[in-house]
């Protein structure tokens, strides 16, 4: 990364709370012994994002600054520089105005290659961005999936005919698969075979896009080169099978986790991808307000107690346990994680994987983790009534449980723990915080447009009394879409944003717990303590144009 005098940064870090005085020094120290430069130790503390650090330096040197995972690239004015130029000098073309041609550069001091883009652009501006951020925007010169698979697949068939089939073609596919998922922030690649072909479908920020048909004939190729790469049975066909590989892209290893089932058309695939990126997120980068935000600090600022999410599948439970996880990390505690599966590997952080051919659930794991001295436990999720009484009896006696569970809001903890056998009194006496919490898709910012609208002219679509709460008392809702471009592929979103329910268990609520109170009359005590529910949330976001009130009514439904 393009640097600049660190005494310099160190007073801005310190201005905008970034990090203590403290910290830094202890950065600083290892930078020296490490022998790597003060950036590149800083963001290895994980204190702050690499974009938001580029945004520093770009202020500190007076350079625009561009995010390029946000911005569309023009096809046209990309090639203006060529592909082998651009990834050897760090640079991209990404649009252009009446200013003249944008262009992202890693490092903008360097004269040389200014006038080497002069010559060849004319009137340009410069941008400075990190060479990551440039390096992800590369895939903007390759040719669709579709194309690029259609390609390989006419091969396969001419391959077929002849009767000399390669093995290479099929890992063409699988491999192009792989990188085009990881590309567009794919979190699950769907491989289903049909009576006549097969489909793929990514699941992109939540939901599934039709990506590909595939022939027929080529689907048991491409899934017994997967079961190859995640170490699997290839002569077996009628049982299911899980399985794990690492796909390597761009430098970076991808954890992908593989199942595989048998239906009456042939063997379903799916395969999830486990990037590192939910690892380097803080609960606000989540989406959580300032004032949750504060809840939550105070909870695991606890020594002991129980700190559980709630939602159901795919709604950033885990990622948001490997938050409070990143927050808590530190040389003086002891951490340890009983998960099913293990989807981001930390270091400095003991984590065991459920195996119950081993004999080793989340119960028995639970029990042995207790015995190895933390301070800190993390469970995946709390199944059954085992689970439950071991993690709230291990919150009793010192330590800091964080945990997730199945229910629809925050206040519904409490029946589902009771459900599952555990003693009000314990509930009660362990429990710091419950946060419920759900995914929305964000408005793509390239091409987020605004309407005011009367809840009159939306009831159609949309409750009025719903309407009328957005409204606040006014007679209009000013509304926010993405009309739809090449950054968002159409759809009018990009990237996802987490809606929360923030539940403290305060005095209040624990008298409740204790008389077996419903989970109407514990929230009914929570909004008067302050909890703002999940569609007051999710309203906000909406008013404040992060995202729609389609996806709102989808996810939270009011």
């Amino acid at each position: 990364m393009t640097g600049l005098n660190t005494e310099e940064l160190k007073q801005l870090l310190v201005g905008a709370e970034s990090a203590t005085a403290e910290q830094l020094q202890d950065i600083e120290k290892e930078a020296r012994t490490s022998g790597i430069s003060f950036e590149e130790a800083l963001l290895g503390r994980k204190l702050m994002k690499e974009s938001q650090l580029a945004k520093l330096i770009a202020q500190v040197n007076n350079w625009k600054f561009v995010h390029l995972k946000n911005e569309a690239v023009d096809q046209a004015v990309l090639k203006l520089v060529p592909e082998e130029m651009a990834k050897k000098q760090n640079v991209l073309a990404f649009g252009k105005d009446e200013n003249g041609v944008k262009v992202a550069m890693a490092d903008p001091t360097d004269v040389r290659l200014v006038h080497l883009l002069e010559k060849r652009l004319g009137k340009m501006v410069v941008y400075y961005a990190t060479e990551a951020d440039i390096a992800l925007k590369f895939s903007s010169y390759k040719s669709s999936i579709n194309d690029a698979l259609e390609q390989i697949v006419v091969q396969q068939n001419k391959e077929v005919k002849q009767g000399v089939a390669k093995e290479s073609t099929t890992v063409q596919i699988v491999d192009l698969l792989l990188e085009r998922a990881y590309d567009s922030g794919t979190s699950d690649i769907h491989i289903e075979p049909y009576e006549d072909n097969t489909k793929v479908r990514f699941r992109i920020d939540g939901v599934m896009n039709d990506i590909i048909t595939l022939p027929k004939k080529v689907h048991e190729l491409i899934i017994a080169r997967i079961k190859v790469m995640a170490k699997l049975r290839t002569d077996e066909h009628q049982v299911p099978q899980d399985g794990k590989l690492v796909f390597e892209f761009g430098g970076d290893d991808v954890d992908v986790r593989v199942s595989i089932v048998p239906t009456t058309k042939g063997e379903n695939t799916v395969m999830r991808l486990l990037g590192e990126k939910a690892n380097q997120f803080s609960l606000q980068d989540l989406g959580m307000s300032d004032d949750d935000f504060h809840k939550l600090k105070a909870a695991i600022a606890k020594p002991w107690g129980l700190i559980l999410t709630t939602g159901p599948t795919g709604s950033g439970k885990t990622t948001s346990l490997y938050s409070v996880l990143k927050v808590l990390n530190n040389s003086e505690v002891n951490i340890a994680t009983i998960e099913d599966p293990v989807e981001y590997n930390i270091d400095g952080i003991t984590q065991i994987q459920v195996n119950p051919r081993a004999e080793l659930t989340f119960a028995s794991g639970l029990r042995s983790i207790v015995r190895q001295d933390p301070n800190i436990i993390m469970v995946g999720e709390i199944r059954d009534k085992e689970t439950a009484n071991i993690a709230v009896n291990s919150a009793m006696t010192g330590h800091l449980v964080l945990s997730s569970l199945h229910t629809n809001d925050a206040p519904t903890t409490i029946p589902r723990m009771l459900d599952m056998d555990v003693d009000p009194f314990l509930i009660a006496s362990t429990l710091n915080i419950s946060i419920a919490q759900r995914l929305l898709r964000k408005i793509c910012s390239s091409c987020i447009k605004s309407e005011v609208k009367t809840p009159e002219a939306l009831s159609a679509q949309f409750p009025i009394s719903m309407l009328e709460a957005m409204a606040q008392g006014g007679d209009k809702i000013t509304v926010y879409k993405g009309v739809g471009c090449k950054a968002c592929n159409g759809t009018g979103y990009m990237g996802r944003t987490g809606v929360f329910e923030v539940m403290e268990i305060d005095e209040t609520i624990r008298q409740l717990i204790m008389k077996n109170a419903s989970a109407e009359e514990i929230k009914v005590q929570a909004v008067k303590n302050g909890m703002r529910t999940m569609f007051e949330d999710a309203r906000d976001k909406v008013l404040n144009g992060v995202t729609t009130l389609e996806e709102m009514v989808r996810v939270v439904k009011g």
